[in-house]
């Protein structure tokens, strides 16, 4: 038997070599799940932070749109990043736009001598960018806006 045909009848370093074709599949496939874990948990959160913002806009329903973000908002989205969060308040006697987020901020109605039921509706969007290029790419290039909006009935 010549040397290449003991080396080609060789099985010595077959596992390295499949330990070398498995682990980028493995490294990339564990990182593609950390991603999606972290836009799932971004999406969650400006969900949360957006009820929790309409909530304290029902209970202090003379806040300005500014008191929202910076004391029922940011507060529930501490792990995101306060710069991207944008935060838009309507009150209006019908809401019912289902775009995100709406584009103007209006001011609180004018209180009146006799309560009425107003609709405060709480958009808050943040842009989420993927770590690796193929998450990226099944989000859409790479960067997404999640937008989460809630709307509740305030009296004034």
């Amino acid at each position: 038997m010549t040397t290449l045909q003991r080396i080609a009848a060789s099985s010595e370093g077959v596992a390295l070599v499949e330990f070398a074709l498995v682990v980028p599949v493995l490294l990339i496939l564990l990182v593609g799940i950390l991603d999606t874990g972290r836009a799932v948990n971004a999406y969650v959160t400006i969900s949360n932070a957006s009820r929790e913002g309409a909530r304290f806009a029902a209970l202090n329903p003379t806040a300005p749109p500014s008191a929202i973000r910076s004391s029922a908002v940011l507060p529930h989205a501490q792990q995101l990043d306060p710069s991207g969060i944008a935060v838009s308040v309507t009150y209006s006697g019908s809401v019912t736009s289902t775009a995100c987020p709406v584009p103007t901020t209006t001011a609180p109605p004018a209180g009146s001598p006799s309560p009425t039921t107003i609709p405060v509706r709480v958009d808050v969007t943040y842009p989420w960018s993927a770590a690796t290029f193929f998450i990226g790419q099944f989000f859409g290039g790479g960067t997404r806006t999640f937008c989460a909006s809630s709307t509740v009935d305030t009296v004034r």
